[in-house]
């Protein structure tokens, strides 16, 4: 057993997973810690990017389809079979520099907080907020783009995971039903960027990712170094909580 796994859920985007996978291998402390590929069967240039990921890593390819609800399920049940804490990415979330730093930060600080479900690195952060790159929030949300969560909160989750694609999406879920008065703790720069305007499940069109989810002011848009260290201040300091920017 081990401290922290990433898991990771692929499909049919080659140009979104080899950034995601360069990404990652730049990260911040991203060298020991092992990560989960599950590869849905539909793309070989995906199953060829996965295998060429560096060590350590295991590479997930499925007989048929899964979809994204079950592939996501799959893979955070992968991921707590190997570790206390999981970090999930999907093939569209970029890491930026110290993603890792920052997430590993949020589960030590949060781990017996039970009021907190989730640390995520995505954030709609505007452009002159790029200076406060210390400070977090939390919020009432989950956001399924660059997380991390521990055992025991993924225990009050799993039963009743929905099991394809056509019904509500897993985050919907666990958004409305599961979730409760839990919270999610943000930075208020992103540290994930969201590029999946392609191809995504639940993504009508490139123009609708761009106004939704596209989150062009991260952590790689600003010249203010990553200090390491971090500190909460109120969510009412900022204008770019989630529940503004819904989906």
């Amino acid at each position: 057993m081990t401290d922290l796994a990433i898991v990771m859920t692929l499909c049919r985007r080659p140009q979104y997973t080899a950034r995601v996978l360069e990404a990652l291998a730049a990260c911040d402390g991203s060298e020991d810690v092992p990560v989960y590929l599950m590869c849905e069967p539909v793309c070989d240039e995906v199953v060829r990017l996965a295998h060429a990921f560096r060590q350590p890593c295991e590479v997930f390819v499925y007989a048929e389809p899964a979809g994204c609800n079950i592939n996501t399920g799959y893979a955070l049940a992968t991921g707590f079979k190997h570790a206390d804490r999981v970090v999930a990415l999907e093939d569209d979330t970029v890491p930026g520099r110290d993603f890792l730093r920052f997430i590993r930060w949020g589960l030590d600080e949060y781990e017996n907080d039970k009021s907190v479900f989730s640390v995520c690195g995505y954030q709609m952060t505007e452009p002159h907020e790029l200076h406060r790159t210390s400070e977090v929030i939390r919020e009432n949300w989950i956001t399924p783009w660059g997380w991390a969560t521990w055992r025991d909160r993924w225990d009050t989750i799993r039963m009743g995971w929905p099991v394809d694609d056509q019904q509500i999406s897993w985050d919907t879920v666990v958004h409305r039903i599961k979730l409760g008065h839990r919270c999610e703790v943000r930075p208020i720069v992103a540290r994930i960027q969201n590029i999946g305007g392609e191809l995504g499940t639940h993504v009508p069109s490139v123009q609708w990712h761009e106004l939704h989810h596209l989150n062009r002011h991260w952590i790689e848009s600003t010249d203010v170094p990553p200090v390491g260290l971090y500190h909460e201040v109120p969510a009412e300091t900022t204008n770019a909580l989630r529940r503004n920017h819904p989906c």
